[in-house]
């Protein structure tokens, strides 16, 4: 039985990309760059500074970067909605004896606190581990351990759940179980190896 069920945010959680392609579309231009459907996907996945350096962004060009995409971000009316079935999975989660539930994301504190507060499940979350809390984001394993670690459980305790393959790896390089999945913008060329592939939230309480 799993006792500490750990969730990504975007794509699986919230559907989020359409927000982040229309912030793109204008952002990118800006810096010489085509924004192009695949390597806005191959970006959704990645923290800021992750975004950074792939899209190459000059180290001089930095700051303006994050200004501009904050203030774009700002006059974007599109706002994320959670995917369905999303809120009865976690009220059947919140029912069960001994789990816990988290989230391992990508994103900043900052950014985590101010645009998922209107969520009713963020303030349920046991933990929430942004970038800004360890030194080595996903794909690294270390946000994963440091969630068991604060919680107090093991790696085989714990299940991950994430739609893209910069969760499944961090997932393997935590020593965690690892589900794909497939309601948001998951599918199953999204994975590397052979994880437990969940059509549906209500799928999640296979888990435990």
């Amino acid at each position: 039985m799993k006792k500490l069920i750990l969730f990504d945010v975007d794509g699986t959680l919230v559907d989020s990309y359409p927000y982040f392609a229309k912030i793109m579309e204008q952002l990118l231009p800006q810096f010489g760059i085509e924004p192009t459907e695949r390597r806005m996907k191959r970006a959704f996945t990645m923290t800021a500074k992750q975004e950074v350096k792939y899209f190459k962004v000059p180290a001089d060009r930095t700051e303006e970067w994050y200004t501009t995409y904050a203030a774009i971000a700002r006059k974007t009316e599109l706002q994320p909605e959670a995917y369905p079935e999303i809120d009865a999975m976690f009220e059947h989660l919140l029912s069960q004896p001994g789990v816990k539930i988290g989230i391992v994301t990508s994103r900043s504190r900052d950014d985590a606190n101010e645009n998922l507060q209107s969520f009713w499940w963020y303030q349920k979350m046991a933990i929430v581990v942004t970038s800004s809390d360890t030194k080595q984001p996903k794909p690294a394993g270390e946000p994963l351990e440091f969630a068991c670690e604060k919680l107090g459980f093991s790696a085989n305790e714990t299940f991950y759940i994430g739609d893209a393959d910069t969760d499944e790896q961090a997932a393997l390089n935590a020593g965690v179980d690892f589900g794909g999945a497939l309601w948001g913008t998951g599918s199953k060329k999204n994975f590397k190896s052979e994880p437990l592939l969940l059509d549906s939230p209500e799928d999640v309480n296979r888990i435990i």
